[in-house]
């Protein structure tokens, strides 16, 4: 038998689940001083964050399926272990490719964090309490892209970037420690006793093939490409090209966020509104339409820091209505490997993310233009995957 759910559940679970997003935004504003203090280019860096989603697709695949089997908190231990020992070794870091190898093994320890914090929910909550836990754990996710950045300044600021890793290993250790005293395990002895890890494998290849998930998820995972590219090219950009301070940067970036939180709540009205179908297919045409106007005024040489400022808030709030749709539509007949489908969703999300987090590096050297490109190409295949492969209407899912 497992403990009923406890007070301090809902923060336990909330700082678990922010280990990956912190990860990720919190070295934003630090990139083209990483890149001068270790000698390389800001390109080789942002390949770094490549690492880290490789490191966090890989985990997504792994902890779900073990975690089942073994129970939730001997593999928070092992998670947050890996976490905590790459973020120091990440802050002694003395070249670029030092850093890109730690970042990965980083990211197989971070990705324990949203995969067991959704699965121990699951574990103890049920209707209307389940969805009311889930919203409160994507609430404090969706202030990481906000404050992440600003305390990642912050600690540069105080006198190097890899004070970022020592809090990040400091955070990971008060995150165990929490765990240990306050959390009991969710996951129960008979459940894991009857399942069998080959099953899950399984299924994962008969998800993928399952047209109803696919498609679906593709759609997704190239429009949030988009949202990865600009997460791993924004910073170059900005602070490099367009000569703005890493706490200027910092602030547009949480501002930024906030558009996408914004677009976030208000999402279930336009579902009401418009339907699923049509609500994804909307904002991804107007995502590919406002990445080809700034495209275009690019190439003309209209390259004024207040109308990128604009075009790119718009894009990610509409990112920020794609990507929770777009996660809705893929889930949606997938009621009974739900778990199983969730995990191999964000899989294929860090997947992509990792492709096109290295073609963005690769292109950061050109500036504005190629991230753009990278951004508007993005929009145009998702746009078309979903005119193209959609049906006109969503069938009747089966509960």
């Amino acid at each position: 038998m497992t403990a009923s759910p406890n007070r301090a559940m809902p923060i336990l679970i909330a700082l678990l689940a922010t280990l990956g997003p912190i990860g990720i935004d919190m070295y934003l504003p630090s990139i083209p001083a990483m890149a001068e203090a270790l000698g390389s280019s800001e390109g080789a860096v942002q390949f770094s964050l490549m690492t880290f989603f490789v490191g966090l697709m890989l985990g997504q695949l792994v902890y779900g399926p073990l975690s089942d089997k073994f129970g939730r908190k001997p593999l928070i231990y092992l998670g947050l272990s890996i976490f905590i020992f790459a973020s120091i070794s990440c802050a002694f870091a003395t070249n670029v490719m030092q850093l890109q190898i730690i970042r990965f093994v980083q990211g197989l320890g971070g990705s324990i964090g949203m995969v067991i914090a959704f699965a121990m929910i699951k574990d103890q909550y049920q209707g209307p309490a389940m969805g009311k836990m889930m919203s409160m754990v994507l609430a404090i996710l969706g202030l990481s892209p906000v404050v992440a950045p600003l305390i990642g300044n912050g600690l540069q600021t105080l006198g190097s970037w890899r004070n970022i890793f020592a809090f990040l290993a400091v955070y990971g250790i008060v995150v165990m420690s929490a765990i240990a005293l306050y959390q009991p395990e969710t996951r129960d002895i008979t459940l894991r006793q009857q399942f069998k890890l080959s099953q899950t494998f399984k299924l994962y290849g008969r998800i993928i093939t399952d047209r109803k998930f696919i498609i679906y998820a593709l759609s997704l995972c190239i429009a949030q490409a988009a949202f990865f590219a600009y997460i791993a090219g924004s910073a170059s950009v900005l602070i490099s090209k367009y000569q703005l301070s890493s706490t200027q940067f910092s602030l547009l970036f949480a501002f930024n966020a906030f558009g996408l939180i914004i677009a976030a709540i208000f999402t279930p009205k336009m579902h009401e509104k418009f339907g699923l179908l049509n609500a994804y297919k909307f904002t991804t045409f107007a995502l590919l339409i406002v990445m080809a106007m700034l495209f275009c005024c690019l190439v003309f040489g209209i390259n004024q820091l207040i109308l990128f400022c604009i075009i790119i808030f718009i894009a990610v709030a509409l990112l920020g209505f794609i990507m929770p749709t777009g996660t809705q539509l893929a889930l949606t007949f997938q009621h009974q490997n739900a778990g199983t489908a969730s995990a191999l969703l964000g899989a294929l999300q860090f997947g992509f993310g990792a492709v096109i987090t290295a073609i963005t590096g690769s292109t950061s050297a050109v500036g504005a233009i190629g991230l753009i490109s990278i951004m508007a190409t993005c929009a145009l295949l998702a746009t078309i995957t979903c005119f193209v492969f959609f049906p006109k209407h969503l069938p009747m899912a089966n509960h």
